[in-house]
């Protein structure tokens, strides 16, 4: 349909004198550091999130706590007497029925896995040795359907955690000299104990955690913190962890239970990584407007340079509108060769680096790489689009320049 002006606008481009490439080689970084740049703050983001909620619910339901209320506040007889409030005696919050109130949370949409718990602390003996202790009380099928879990087990084999199996940290491990096979005092906050073998040693990527959690069987712990069947917590996981905060919403609106989301929990981490993302995406944008000036800057001076050329063609009868399609359809062929080139070469270069694996290092759970890259189809999509869009923009004011210029002065004076 535009033969004419697609043939002149390939002749101008092959014939550029290194300015073509130069003009292609600046979109093309801008796409490139578009590219890597994403995919590092992705990276980054996704092991910094691995790390920080990988081991933990995304959102955790809890007994209510119990409210001492005077006897002023009573209806009846007693609120004649006088009274004071005692403080009351330490008592540990426990869902009785918690099999009812775990079907209900399945049922909420966007809610993968929900697990009940039984958690208190205490202490790990081994000889002379006595650590402080988080006691969790699970069922081990329940931990292991989670697969960021299940891949931080370092050591062992986790399924075996039952009623005389526990799995300890590799810091509590390393502190009290524990290997696969020893044999632990577990005692809870209520005075009871019971011994248990070593089943499995793993990472969370906490060190509070690696050095204080001991994972146990839930009849275990139910036994050891004296709660018969009931349980301390309900562990709710869902498909997408950002969806947590309305998730916990839809909890509460059936459940008296104290329900919190991982988001309520590390507000100060979500405003850093939204900072994060606002500054990636400000180096992004002025990456590309650089690049968009460059090929605005070259554009004019193709338009310079061809001004004889232009002049010739108008007098042989080509229209203002046609010259003004020639030089848009330059900055598109810039626009999408540098498109090409930077995503081809990003997206290699991600890949390069994402190659290099750091021995015995790990970050999100994961074998840690020289730079945290997380490569995504979308961003390489997103850059080339703005990249082609920027081309064909910052060759709007040359063309038009192009399609004004008057024949007899382009030819006399070009």
């Amino acid at each position: 349909m535009y033969a004419f002006e697609l043939k002149v606008a390939w002749r101008h481009l092959l014939t550029g004198h290194g300015q073509t490439e130069l003009t292609v080689g600046a979109v093309a970084v801008g796409v490139l550091l578009v590219v890597f740049l994403s995919s590092l703050i992705n990276g980054l983001q996704v092991g910094l999130i691995e790390d920080v909620v990988g081991a933990i619910p995304h959102v955790t339901l809890e007994a209510a706590p119990h409210e001492a209320k005077p006897l002023w506040q009573i209806e009846g007889d007693a609120a004649n007497t006088v009274t004071k409030i005692e403080k009351m005696s330490t008592q540990k919050r426990k869902i009785d029925q918690w099999q009812k109130l775990r079907d209900l949370v399945r049922a909420v949409p966007g809610v993968k896995t929900a697990a009940p718990s039984a958690e208190g602390s205490g202490f790990v003996s081994r000889g002379a040795k006595n650590v402080g202790a988080l006691i969790m009380g699970v069922n081990a099928e329940d931990e292991l359907a989670i697969p960021s879990f299940k891949n931080r087990i370092v050591e062992g084999n986790f399924g075996a955690v039952d009623q005389q199996n526990a799995a300890v940290g590799i810091k509590m491990a390393d502190d009290m000299g524990l290997r696969l096979g020893s044999r632990i005092r577990v005692t809870s906050d209520e005075g009871e104990t019971q011994t248990f073998r070593v089943a499995a040693l793993f990472d969370l990527g906490m060190e509070n955690a690696n050095e204080s959690w001991v994972y146990i069987g839930l009849p275990a712990a139910q036994g050891l913190f004296k709660l018969k069947k009931a349980v301390t917590n309900i562990n709710v996981r869902s498909f997408d962890l950002f969806q947590a905060g309305r998730i916990a919403e839809q909890i509460r609106a059936f459940s008296t239970a104290k329900v919190t989301s991982w988001t309520e929990s590390n507000k100060t981490f979500l405003d850093s990584l939204r900072a994060q993302n606002s500054a990636a995406l400000i180096i992004q944008a002025m990456t590309l407007l650089a690049s968009a000036f460059g090929v605005a800057s070259v554009m004019i001076v193709f338009v310079v340079q061809k001004s004889k050329d232009i002049g010739i063609l108008k007098s042989m009868g080509a229209t203002a509108r046609q010259i003004q399609r020639v030089f848009v359809l330059e900055g598109l062929g810039v626009g999408l060769g540098g498109a090409v080139l930077g995503s081809g070469v990003g997206t290699g270069l991600c890949f390069l680096v994402q190659s290099w694996v750091l021995p015995g290092e790990t970050f999100g759970g994961k074998p840690a790489t020289l730079v945290p890259m997380q490569w995504d189809a979308k961003y390489v999509v997103a850059a080339s689009i703005v990249a082609i869009l920027m081309g064909l923009l910052s060759s709007v004011i040359p063309a038009r320049r192009a399609a004004r210029l008057d024949p007899v002065e382009a030819i006399r004076h070009g």
